[in-house]
């Protein structure tokens, strides 16, 4: 069992709480999620980090037939930021934003998301999060939320602009 605590943590984009911790357990599935603030002491072993926490990145690309993809998307503003050079102009409409790193391998990851931050400095971080953890989880059928008993690993977003909710430049994500 592990409790992990952030200053935020990204359940789905209606839900986004402050000051939370996640208990999950051997299997990667939670437990438990309580508030730090309702405690009259903080809870023993929680590891704490400045950051959101959030369920897994999930890559469309890696979980759907390449001409599949097109057809699975078209609700969505999607976005493929594997395919170089990375040229990525956020231009929101009424459709959810899905963003496809095109893995989930971590140093990928942060590489493309170092590109896209320096194109897109005031982008709202949970819209990001949003579009490549909770709504490419919808389009696959899977349970979006982060929630008791989902199964999932979780990341950690660091060096974000906490205040101003912004992806800024050193913004980056590891496994916790």
């Amino acid at each position: 069992m592990t409790r992990v605590g952030s200053h935020f943590t990204f359940c789905s984009p209606q839900r986004i709480l402050r000051r939370m911790v996640v208990e999950r357990d051997e299997q990667n599935v939670i437990t438990q999620l309580f508030s730090l603030d309702d405690n009259v002491v903080e809870s023993a072993q929680t590891l704490f980090f400045d950051g959101i926490l959030s369920s897994e990145i999930i890559s469309v690309k890696q979980n759907v037939e390449a001409e599949k993809i097109k057809e699975l998307v078209r609700d969505y503003n999607y976005f493929d930021l594997s395919v170089e050079p990375l040229s990525f102009v956020i231009e929101m409409n009424n459709k959810p934003l899905l963003i496809d790193f095109g893995t989930n391998a971590m140093n990928e990851v942060n590489s493309r998301l170092a590109k896209l931050a320096q194109q897109n400095t005031e982008f709202p971080i949970f819209d990001l999060i949003a579009s490549c953890v909770y709504f490419p989880a919808l389009l696959l059928g899977r349970e979006g939320e982060l929630a008791q008993n989902c199964r999932t690993n979780l990341i950690l977003w660091e060096n974000a602009d906490l205040v101003n909710k912004r992806l800024k430049i050193g913004t980056h994500i590891c496994e916790i």
